[in-house]
């Protein structure tokens, strides 16, 4: 079994969740530390993204890459 890794801190819970869902689209297993916490008691510090170390290099270089903006048509010249 391999061991759990913290590869993102967020302050702000939605940009957690979004990380999160970009994660698990991907296949990724993903879990959320502190986020019952921050529940029971807002601004209780940092909401931990955290992977198994096997997917740590893949959700490190998903959650690195934007992506393509909005609107953009990747085949235009």
């Amino acid at each position: 079994m391999a061991d759990v890794v913290t590869i993102a801190n967020f302050t702000e819970p939605m940009e957690a969740e979004m990380a999160k869902l970009r994660l698990e689209s991907a296949g990724i297993d993903v879990y959320l530390a502190g986020e019952n916490a921050r529940i029971m008691e807002p601004g209780l510090g940092p909401l931990q993204l955290q992977v198994s170390s096997d997917d740590e290099a893949d959700a490190r270089a998903i959650l690195a890459d934007p992506g393509e903006p909005a609107g953009e048509d990747p085949q235009a010249p």
